[in-house]
């Protein structure tokens, strides 16, 4: 009975799938890694096809792995790469990938390219088969991509290295770029060298071109979609299905244009990882990284079980030679790989966060190959312009090595990091982990009275329950004594850093802070982290509270004036948002740092810090609503509408949960609710400065005036805002204007007669009115609080002054 093709990939997926789940469940508690245990299943079902036995007992089967056996190795990568590059890279914790890219970087090109020639060397001339210079080069390349996802899961499981998984991973992304890059030219030499540039520079700027052009591409189709996403609200399958897309369609489009689809993958899911992170919808973005997890490990089972079952029916496994050169090239690529991180290791040590020698052997012995190398030499052993043998004989070592790498390499890294001591945290992290767990016995211990006295757990056998719960066994496992104090200090402020950026997620999907706040806060948080920990003080955050040079100069382009006013604005929101964040976060703090403190010394300075974040910020915040209520009011009045929703929300889902509302209804009750949250987040109401005409009406020089006379001086006033301490202008500087302070004060400062004098103006007072005659300021003007200004610019208000001698006169008053 014949099959159509359709049926055959579905019985193949399923059939992928239902082995994938039997295998995982029965590798439990064990040291065999998944993937080599889905390649050896593949590898069997070759052999039983090539046997006869399906075809003789389930011709199902044969037809299907027979179908297997067709397929093109260009659409493994085209169909499963984007997944693979997408969940990892969108993974990564962005900020530590950013510290340790040089890193990265110096790995995965001339670390590669190191690889790569001493392999090639080692195929010229220690394989028996003769192979030409430009296929040596081919084979090294594809060999030296690399796939440490078994490490890095075993890496996360025990000791939570973040560090040393950024590291590996981000070399394995950028690693398998760079080798794709480079197998595909000396792919081109291989089958027609004729047509081949093999000058150095053109190959280098070949490579510069694809690497290059593919990122352009990843963050000109992130930069879109992360646009779209951020439109959208709380819309799991449109959000969901865009990242999707959007990996798939940055991948073609690099690949269409022959240049690095990995790249352009890679910097599409560090884009949503960092700025996508604040857009994606809060309810949504937990949901959609397990998404991708579960997309990632389906990719894997199919693509191993599907990679075996291709070699079984193609490669002969009674070479002894090709065991022979399997067994040499898996020894050379261990010792290739060391060479290649030792020639780097000075570097290595020195920019970046640096590498100890424990963490440069795991580097060394974790350089896996996988799913990257396989779907390379399925390309060549597919490719009808190479002999078949030369195909089945890099087929075969590069499954060799994948399998040998994984099962040797994978199997011993448990071994090897305990060996290191790399397989528990560093002592100083456990002593804070060990704090947090006493807290936990005592907070268990605390409650074990009210339980016993329940009457439903009256016959409960107490001995028991506390043995299983484990409220006992807690003890502290690290010697405190054998940790320096600046280790412990340190782990312990880091640890209150990493709670503090937690509460600020935490504060971003209870809709309390908005995505620019978020932003700000978790990039300083970042920031206090990079080297030793900083509690105190957050320069990241008191620079936003400053005027930035850009917008110093926008404020002096006559035709950038208004928008230069609108970014202040802006800004002003932000900085209030931020800092209101920045209050609760470390009032949230407090709560943690006594039971968290390796001594109290330690609570007692970090209190102490705190404290003074609350103060400066609240001096802060205090300066703000002084001098503009009208932003305060409309920030507060926009959060409390965002909390009550968000709460009004929160009491249907509970009434949902209790059976209270039907499904029907409530999904009613939520659409409604969602949407009036989606309507006040695209709302941008908040007000401005005073308008001119509530400035006339203050200030009495001007309210005596005739109405013709207040227009036009209406007409031509422009508003600027300035910090606290900012320089507005200074003395014998060339300006001409006069100034009306609407808000907080000014301090004028002016040498005459050898002696400094120092003056300060506040809410309805004038500046500069001299350099309407002078051309010149007479004083140096600088902000003592957020000070808002209406100037009336020399070249505007002359004019007016020469047709209205009322004006005229009353500026001329204010000049004596």
């Amino acid at each position: 009975m014949h099959f159509d093709t359709g049926i055959l990939v579905l019985v193949f997926v399923v059939l992928s799938l239902i082995i994938g789940a039997i295998t995982r469940d029965v590798l439990k508690n064990t040291p065999i890694p998944y993937s080599v245990a889905l390649l050896v299943i593949g590898l069997a079902l070759g052999l039983l096809q090539r046997s006869g036995i399906f075809a003789q007992y389930i011709p199902l089967m044969e037809q299907t792995v027979l179908m297997i056996a067709e397929v093109d190795p260009h659409l493994i990568l085209w169909l499963f790469l984007p997944i693979l590059i997408f969940e990892s890279a969108f993974a990564m914790e962005v900020h530590l990938f950013r510290r340790i890219f040089s890193q990265i970087a110096l790995l995965a090109v001339p670390g590669l390219m190191v690889a790569t020639l001493l392999t090639a060397v080692l195929a010229k001339y220690a394989f028996p088969w003769d192979w030409s210079w430009p296929l040596c080069f081919m084979f090294g390349a594809l060999i030296s991509a690399t796939d440490p996802v078994a490490v890095v899961a075993l890496l996360r499981e025990l000791s939570s290295r973040k560090r040393l998984e950024t590291l590996i991973e981000g070399e394995s992304l950028f690693n398998d770029g760079t080798a794709i890059v480079f197998f595909m030219l000396f792919l081109s030499m291989v089958v027609s060298p004729s047509e081949v540039n093999i000058n150095p520079l053109f190959i280098a700027w070949d490579f510069l071109r694809v690497v290059f052009i593919g990122g352009f591409i990843g963050a000109f189709f992130g930069l879109i979609v992360i646009h779209w996403i951020g439109r959208i609200f709380n819309d799991p399958m449109i959000e969901i299905t865009l990242s999707i897309v959007v990996s798939y369609l940055a991948f073609m489009v690099a690949e269409a244009l022959h240049v690095s689809g990995v790249v352009a993958v890679v910097v599409l899911a560090l884009m949503f990882a960092s700025l996508g992170r604040t857009k994606i919808s809060p309810e949504v973005s937990g949901f959609l990284h397990h998404f991708w997890e579960m997309m990632a490990h389906i990719a894997n089972t199919i693509i191993f079980l599907l990679v075996g079952t291709l070699i079984a029916g193609r490669v002969q496994l009674d070479n002894s030679q090709m065991w022979f050169a399997l067994l040499i090239l898996y020894i050379s690529v261990q010792v290739i790989r060391s060479l290649s991180v030792a020639l780097f290791m000075p570097l290595l040590k020195r920019i970046g966060i640096g590498i100890t020698r424990e963490k440069a052997i795991v580097l060394v012995w974790g350089g896996l190959r996988g799913a990257v190398s396989l779907a390379l030499a399925l390309t060549v052993a597919q490719n009808e312009l190479i002999p078949r043998e030369i195909g089945d004989q890099i087929l075969f070592l590069c499954a060799g090595i994948v399998v040998l790498t994984m099962l040797i390499n994978g199997g011993s890294m448990g071994w090897l990091l305990k060996k290191l001591a790399l397989n528990r945290l560093p002592e100083a992290k456990q002593a804070t982990v060990d704090k947090a767990s006493g807290e936990i016995n005592k907070t268990l211990s605390a409650i074990l009275p009210e339980m016993m006295a329940d009457e439903f757990l009256k016959g409960a056998n107490w001995p028991q329950v506390k043995k299983i719960s484990g409220i006992h066994a807690v003890s502290i496992q690290t010697q405190v004594d054998k940790i320096s104090e600046k280790e412990l200090i340190t782990a312990y402020q880091r640890r209150l850093l990493e709670t503090e950026r937690k509460h600020y997620w935490t504060q971003f999907e209870q809709g309390t802070l908005g995505e620019g706040a978020t932003n700000k806060l978790v990039a300083s948080v970042e920031h206090a982290l990079d080297g030793t920990p900083t509690i105190a003080p957050r320069t990241e955050l008191e620079s936003l509270w400053q005027t930035p040079p850009l917008l110093n100069a926008l404020k002096n382009i006559k035709t950038m004036k208004k928008f230069a006013l609108k970014l202040s604005f802006n800004r002003l929101s932000l900085s209030y948002e931020v800092a209101r964040g920045f209050i609760q976060a470390q009032s949230e703090l407090k709560s943690h740092i006594d039971e968290l403190a390796p001594n109290d010394i330690a609570a007692e300075d970090v209190h102490v810090m705190v404290e003074d974040n609350k103060k400066t910020t609240m001096c802060y915040i205090t300066s703000l609503r002084e001098a503009f209520p009208e932003i305060i009011h409309s920030l507060e009045t926009y959060s409390a509408c965002r909390l009550l929703l968000y709460r009004e929300r929160a009491v249907i889902t509970q009434q949902l949960k209790q059976a209270v509302l039907d499904k029907p209804e409530a999904e009613r009750m939520i659409m409604a609710v969602e949407k009036r949250m989606a309507a006040l987040n695209k709302a941008t109401n908040i007000e401005s400065s005073i308008s001119g005409e509530q400035l006339i009406k203050q200030l009495a020089w001007l309210q005596k005036l005739p109405k013709s006379t207040q227009d036009k001086v209406n007409a031509i006033m422009q508003h600027s805002i300035y910090n606290s301490n900012e320089e507005i202008t200074k003395a014998g500087k060339a300006f001409c204007a006069l100034g009306i302070i609407t808000r907080g004060t000014v301090e004028l400062v002016r040498e005459q007669d050898g002696k400094t004098i120092t003056s300060v103006l506040g809410m309805g007072e004038t500046v500069s009115a001299i350099s309407l005659l002078s051309g010149f300021s007479a004083d140096t003007i600088k902000a003592t609080s957020l000070v808002d200004i209406i100037w009336l610019p020399g070249e505007k208000i002359k004019p007016i002054l020469a047709t209205e001698p009322e004006l005229s006169q009353a500026i001329g008053k204010m000049m004596q």
